[in-house]
């Protein structure tokens, strides 16, 4: 694949990502504001899934590759070891991100998918604001990879 075509598709998949992340991350925080949201129940529920499946993803390609040196790994696109370069890095910027996600490994914030506790709805939300941000940085660089920096 050419790698305009790699970042077109890494683009798609970045939109998606957002979109299961502000569908989780809005019925969340009106949950916690006690706010009853069946409307959006279904919306959270699909971005549930689509983010576990990418937690999977990601959590695969950085054990497969060892978290220091993240060389080629075996099934994983190219963007998405960028992507798991990107989550390495980030890691180490503890001033930027803090959350569960980046303090342990995105199996973690799995769990915190699953659950229905408050605290753990108050780290998920944090997580989400993190992710969305790691997220809208790669999606920047495929953006500049198709058009050009503009």
């Amino acid at each position: 694949m050419s790698p305009d075509w790699l970042a077109v598709q890494s683009f798609g998949t970045n939109q998606t990502l957002l979109a299961a992340i502000n569908a989780l991350s809005i019925h969340t925080k009106l949950r916690l504001g006690g706010v009853d949201d069946p409307g959006r129940s279904q919306a959270a529920a699909d971005g549930r899934k689509t983010l576990e499946a990418f937690l999977d993803r990601l959590d695969t390609a950085l054990r497969q590759s060892g978290e220091d040196e993240l060389g080629p790994v075996l099934g994983a696109d190219p963007r998405l070891r960028e992507l798991a370069r990107s989550f390495v890095a980030a890691r180490r910027d503890s001033g930027r991100f803090r959350s569960v996600l980046f303090r342990q490994s995105p199996s973690e914030m799995e769990q915190l998918l699953r659950s229905d506790k408050p605290e753990d709805e108050k780290l998920l939300v944090e997580c989400l604001k993190e992710l969305r941000a790691l997220v809208e940085d790669h999606l920047h660089s495929d953006s500049a990879e198709v058009l050009g920096e503009i």
